[in-house]
C-alpha cells in the first residue's frame, strides 16, 4: 500500500510541477502596471487550471500526510516489536542467571 501511494504521489508531484510551469504568469512580464491576457488555452482556462493546481496541490498535502503517518506507523510497530524481542531476551537471560537454562529443558546432552 505504501509503495502504491508513493507512486501516486510521485505522479501528483510532476503533474503538479508541470500544471504550475504551463500557466502564463499574472501580469505577463509587465508588473504592477498590468499586462495582456494572453491564454494558449482558451478565455476560460485560467479557471480550469487554477481549479486543477488546487485539487492537484489538495491531493498532494493529504497523500504527504498520509504517507507520513503510514512511515509513522511502520516505525513505531517495529519499535513495538524490537521492544517484545527485548523482554524475551531478558527473560531468558534470567532464566540462565537461575540455572535453569542449562540445556536440559530443551533435551540437549552436553555431558561428553
Amino acid at each position: 500500500m505504501i509503495l502504491a501511494l508513493t507512486v501516486f504521489f510521485f505522479l501528483v508531484s510532476v503533474l503538479l510541477m508541470v500544471v504550475v510551469l504551463i500557466q502564463p504568469g499574472s501580469s505577463g512580464g509587465m508588473g504592477i502596471f498590468g499586462g495582456g491576457s494572453q491564454s494558449a488555452f482558451g478565455t476560460k482556462t485560467g479557471n480550469v487550471m487554477t481549479k486543477f493546481t488546487t485539487v492537484l496541490a489538495a491531493l498532494f498535502l493529504l497523500v504527504s500526510f498520509i504517507l507520513g503517518y503510514l512511515n509513522a506507523r511502520q516505525g513505531r510497530i517495529e519499535t513495538e516489536e524490537l521492544l517484545d524481542v527485548k523482554e524475551t531476551v531478558e527473560q531468558l537471560s534470567e532464566e540462565g542467571q537461575t540455572g535453569r537454562g542449562t540445556g536440559e529443558d530443551i533435551g540437549i546432552d552436553i555431558s561428553e
